[in-house]
């Protein structure tokens, strides 16, 4: 399969296309940086010798640039088969009053606007060529959880949530498949605060963290074997389950779980 993943050079995009080459698919790499695009490539080339990677630069807010991301993966590839919208980003964990407005319009703009964005190209272009699946990332916020400091982040991945449905239901009965990632909370530098902002709320955050974090490693190959075996638009492929996080606290009483040490953070 041909497998393109926005925001990709870094965290979990880049650990999918780890685990897609490892199970001998095609992966197209994406991210705004054209230097971070072309290292990456080069870098998961020589561990796949006989698959083809390909990259392109792409802000996700820039309509033409995700059709060229479109473009370049046909032309290099052949097709795209899945189209997975990994990128994004956060604002501060401040009250929002606080946020500049121009980071509000940021995250708004790559979260929201930028992910409908690739969501047009791609759904328009597997229509003309008979068929494909998108996967649309899920955060915190995506089924209506509150918490302090990340309500424009939330807020982003709560109308994700909505978007995805509407879209399974337009597809419903097409060639064309609509489909959620929750990856739970992973250890990625959009969950880690830099130096400086690492004061006791983030001490006390990192308890919960122990307990329910996971790095990119354990994640990915689990969301990737769940993309490989989706069979119906609607379908969600999540790792942080309830029966996962039911588990996770039964054994926290027998054991405490340390996910930051081995890390240095």
């Amino acid at each position: 399969m041909n497998i393109v993943i926005t925001g990709s050079t870094k965290g979990i995009g880049l650990g999918m296309a780890r685990e897609f080459l490892k199970r001998d698919h095609n992966v197209s790499i994406s991210s705004r940086r054209p230097d971070a695009v072309d290292q990456v490539v080069a870098e998961l080339q020589a561990t796949a010798p006989d698959r083809r990677v390909v990259g392109c630069a792409c802000d996700v807010t820039d309509y033409g640039q995700v059709e060229t991301l479109w473009d370049k993966a046909i032309e290099s590839l052949g097709s795209v088969d899945i189209w997975i919208n990994n990128a994004g980003r956060d604002a501060a964990k401040v009250p929002f009053y606080m946020l500049p407005h121009k980071e509000i319009f940021d995250t708004v703009n790559t979260n929201m606007v930028g992910m409908m964005y690739c969501n047009h190209v791609a759904i328009q272009r597997m229509y003309k060529q008979g068929h494909g699946t998108i996967f649309n990332m899920e955060g915190f916020g995506s089924n209506g959880q509150l918490r302090s400091g990340v309500s424009v982040y939330g807020s982003t991945k709560y109308g994700l949530r909505y978007f995805t449905d509407s879209m399974a239901l337009e597809l419903k009965g097409s060639m064309v498949k609509m489909c959620y990632l929750s990856p739970g909370i992973v250890i990625t530098d959009m969950l880690i605060p830099p130096p400086e902002r690492r004061g006791r709320g983030w001490q006390e955050g990192k308890k919960i963290l122990n307990l329910l974090a996971d790095t990119v490693e354990t994640v990915t190959p689990y969301l990737v074997e769940g993309i490989l075996n989706v069979q119906k638009s609607g379908e969600a492929v999540r790792w942080l389950t309830p029966k996962r996080i039911r588990q996770r606290k039964l054994e926290s009483l027998f054991k405490k779980r340390d996910v930051f040490t081995p890390l240095g953070l």
